[in-house]
């Protein structure tokens, strides 16, 4: 077990070591645009002031705003976000299939929201270091006693990542303290002596421990403990060189998405690398202006020697003797610069547009321009928005579609979902994204048939048979799904058809109307034929 727990520390040092150059970046940037994270390069004491080099707060709040923007469209508590489908044809589906995949969606999004909302609110945090640091780690770990689902956002400074052969990120190391009592709390006598001797006297001293996990090498099919499971967990104490614990998992539990990885590195680009640049121009120009603006208000004093200005009052309704020659002529003069502060906040002003464009500012804020429709706002607002379709792909891609599997897996484990009609055995199951951000992705096909009617609407009129073209049908249901008309507003094909059928057993038969159109025509015409006789 030693040279396990020797291994890993070697390991983790290694990858530490690896990354030393983006902790140097994380660190500027944080500095700048995140205090409360700036903790890559040395640990900061709890209350220590965070913010002594940010002149100017326009770059955290643009991130903060990019991030909030990203939870409302893309996992927002308050709407319906996924939705489980089968991977078969919708004709094809029986209705316990549609009702089984409703209800487990159901459970599944409760389950999100359950345990006072600490998944959206934890969830807020990995959008802050995404669109910060450009990788965000996200730890979801199972009460096999309840069932529930822990969720946390971890700190990269404490985190290290591999990648497998695939770009996948199948490796953790977690580099955390606990103090004495914690970490008693959690391994109990395995802890080394050191740890329990604080636990009588020093209770709250911190120690350092070590959380790996990774594929295991050996899976062994059948077998329902640890050496069963894909992944292996170790715990290890990281100053006594101690494994303290080895265990598994079932799933990954770590979700790692990356903003973006165009500089091919194993961490993830961010908006904030990009803005960087503007944002250290842009605190220098404030510091400079709010300089130049508090010179040209109390501006210094031109004086003749140093004795001079000794016991000089120059607050607010002071006296100053002295201050005149015997010819009334002035002894202090102020010394003005004449610097042109209106410029210095022009040139900030510019600067701060670049920050906000970096963050993609103008696509969360749409302001209503005059002479718009509301129509026309919420087209230009969906165009904008597909922008962001390559980021919202990696985010499905490497976070919310592990972590819906993982949870699936979870609640499945656990007994907490129904069991599984027979059709789905032989089927497998898709995830479907019903989010603002993805029906914006997926509009342009709504908007398609909308323009494809209305181009066929003058041609329809003079010859009606062309509309024998299209399936009215799929062109609604496929129109309402674009604009995210809940699934359970929809009926299924069957039973439109058999809607279809009982309204027609209902209406009179076209050819009773028919006849008594023809009779009640008949006696018209012969009551005005004898009408015109008489």
């Amino acid at each position: 077990m030693d040279n396990i727990a020797q291994d890993l520390i070697r390991r983790q040092e290694g990858l530490a070591s690896e990354r030393a150059t983006l902790d140097q970046l994380w660190q500027e940037i944080a500095e700048l645009m995140k205090p409360m994270r700036a903790d890559f390069t040395f640990q900061r004491v709890p209350g220590d002031k965070r913010t002594q080099k940010v002149f100017d707060a326009t770059a955290s709040l643009a991130a903060e705003n990019l991030a909030a923007g990203l939870w409302g469209m893309i996992t927002n508590a308050a709407n319906d976000w996924f939705t489980l489908r089968s991977e078969l044809a919708e004709a094809d589906e029986e209705q316990a299939t549609k009702e089984w995949l409703d209800d487990v969606t159901r459970r599944m999004q409760g389950s999100f929201a359950g345990n006072g909302q600490r998944f959206y609110a934890r969830v807020m945090e990995l959008y802050a270091d995404l669109v910060t640091f450009g990788t965000g780690i996200f730890y979801s770990e199972e009460d096999a006693v309840t069932g529930r689902v822990h969720y946390s956002c971890r700190h990269l400074a404490e985190c290290f990542i591999a990648e497998n052969e695939r770009d996948e990120v199948d490796t953790v190391f977690r580099r955390f303290t606990f103090t004495a009592r914690q970490a008693h709390k959690r391994w109990g006598e395995k802890c080394h002596a050191s740890v329990l001797r604080a636990l009588d006297k020093e209770p709250d001293r911190r120690f350092t421990f070590l959380h790996a996990v990774m594929p295991r090498e050996e899976v062994s099919r059948g077998r329902y403990d640890a050496a069963g499971m894909g992944f292996a967990s170790f715990y290890v104490d990281v100053e006594n060189r101690l494994l303290l614990s080895e265990g598994g998992y079932h799933d990954f539990p770590y979700q790692v998405p990356r903003w973006s990885t165009a500089s091919r590195g194993l961490y993830g680009d961010s908006p904030a690398m990009l803005a960087l640049p503007d944002v250290k121009m842009l605190n220098a120009m404030s510091k400079t202006t709010i300089i130049a603006a508090q010179k040209a208000v109390d501006p210094p004093l031109l004086a003749v020697d140093e004795v001079a200005v000794r016991g000089l009052r120059t607050h607010p309704g002071g006296i100053i003797y002295g201050g005149l020659d015997e010819s009334g002529r002035r002894r202090y003069e102020p010394l003005h610069s004449n610097g042109n502060v209106g410029l210095g906040l022009e040139l900030e002003e510019q600067r701060r547009e670049a920050v906000r464009q970096a963050f993609y500012f103008s696509l969360l804020m749409m302001v209503q321009q005059p002479n718009q429709t509301a129509t026309e706002v919420l087209a230009r607002q969906e165009e904008k928005l597909r922008l962001m379709g390559p980021h919202l792909g990696r985010i499905q891609a490497e976070f919310l579609d592990p972590l819906i599997r993982r949870q699936f897996g979870i609640m499945r484990r656990a007994n907490l979902l129904p069991p599984p009609p027979k059709q789905l055995k032989s089927a497998g199951i898709r995830i479907e994204y019903v989010s603002p951000l993805a029906r914006a992705q997926r509009a342009g096909e709504g908007a398609a048939i909308v323009r494809a009617l209305e181009s066929l609407a003058p041609l329809g009129a003079i010859k009606p048979e062309i509309y024998d073209n299209i399936d009215a049908d799929a062109a609604a249901r496929l129109l309402a799904q674009s604009f995210g008309v809940p699934n359970n507003l929809l009926r299924t094909p069957d039973a439109v058809k058999k809607f279809r059928k009982e309204a027609e057993k209902k209406a009179p038969a076209p050819a009773d109307g028919m006849a008594g159109l023809g009779n009640l025509g008949a006696m018209l015409s012969g009551d005005a034929a004898s009408g015109g006789a008489a």
